[in-house]
């Protein structure tokens, strides 16, 4: 026990650097950048996070509580990929206990922190928490790789068009309806009894009996309809991919659900293709997609989705980015090119009888 209440007063004299980080017992309650700081060393050389030690070595003054080791310990297993064991120790000093985080430089596959956008990869430079670079990622992945045994995922992704074509550029022509209104005669109504078009108005309104209802009809043709289809040509299948189409902001992309027609399953739920589907981001610029796991030699194409462009003619860049658990993130970069089309329709707008 005295050697390492020593170790540990050596650190604190030796100050923050490369393996040791001084932390306030808050940072426990910000999972994300505490998993980001236990990924940036077991990234690195691997190293020790002090909690409870002050940035300028001082004892904080925390006492020890049996769920912080639990909570600790839930944040590396749960918010890193692969999951960190790190080494879990209490110095008890007469200013407070601390927290002693010892953590090991990965072996095979890099650290990763978990988050909503996929996995983010994070090195230690110095004192500091860096984001991996391109560069820096793929070191870290060919580092400690046995080339003649290595077997990795090889994903490729492209786009399907709306003949249903997998390409990496498409072509469409979209149709934009120009309306031009032109007044007429309002034309004589039948008469019908008041009754009969109240209970019309009635029937008009409510939905089909059964689950649910999905009437499909063909999407406004100023839509252009886009799937993906992602190949897996290595030799182990890929675990917890996700697949994003980033477009331009004068584009919006609209769901196969409210471009072909309405749905409801049952009063509340609404209507998915299929769990592996191609969904709109909220912003309505991205749309994504998610794979639990992709086996080797095997393709898997997704629900089209449909992209309103600006009526120009133009070719626009659509950002593709394909991550999965334990390999670096791909990139690609895929052409959309649209020559629209203008339709005049005339519009009838009825007024009194001249």
């Amino acid at each position: 026990m005295s050697s390492e209440i020593d170790l540990v007063d050596d650190l604190i004299r030796s100050g923050e650097g490369l393996t040791v980080d001084f932390k306030r017992l808050e940072i426990i309650s910000n999972s994300v950048k505490l998993a980001a700081l236990m990924v940036a060393f077991g990234n690195t050389c691997g190293g020790r996070i002090l909690i409870g030690v002050n940035d300028d070595g001082s004892i904080e003054g925390m006492r020890e509580k049996k769920e912080h080791e639990t909570h600790i310990m839930n944040i590396a297993r749960d918010k890193c990929a692969p999951p960190i064991i790190p080494e879990f120790s209490v110095s008890r000093k007469e200013g407070g206990d601390i927290y002693v985080v010892k953590i090991a430089r990965y072996r095979k596959i890099p650290y990763a922190v978990i988050t909503g956008e996929g996995n983010v990869y994070f090195i230690r430079v110095g004192s500091t928490v860096r984001l991996a670079s391109p560069n820096e990622l793929a070191l870290l992945f060919e580092a400690d790789q046995d080339s003649a045994s290595s077997k990795k995922p090889v994903l490729d992704l492209l786009l399907i068009d709306g003949e249903g074509n997998a390409v990496k550029e498409i072509h469409a022509e979209p149709i934009f309806v120009k309306r031009i209104l032109r007044k007429s005669a309002k034309p004589d109504e039948p008469m019908l009894p008041s009754a009969f078009l109240a209970a019309a108005k009635i029937l008009r309104a409510v939905p089909p009996l059964g689950l649910g209802s999905f009437e499909e009809r063909a999407p406004p043709k100023d839509l252009i309809p886009i799937g993906i289809q992602i190949v897996n040509k290595g030799e182990i299948p890929a675990q917890g991919v996700r697949l994003t189409l980033q477009f331009p902001a004068d584009c919006e992309i609209i769901e196969k659900r409210d471009a072909v027609g309405g749905i409801s399953v049952g009063p509340i739920l609404p209507y998915r293709p299929n769990s592996g589907g191609l969904f709109a981001g909220k912003d309505r610029h991205e749309a994504y997609a998610r794979i639990d796991t992709l086996g080797n030699d095997l393709t898997c194409s997704f629900e089209k989705i449909y992209v309103r462009f600006p009526q120009l003619e133009r070719q626009y860049k659509i950002q593709g980015h394909i991550t999965q658990h334990g390999f670096p993130p791909t990139d690609l970069e895929f052409l959309v090119s649209v020559k629209p089309k203008i339709v005049e329709e005339v519009v009838e707008e009825y007024g009194e009888d001249q």
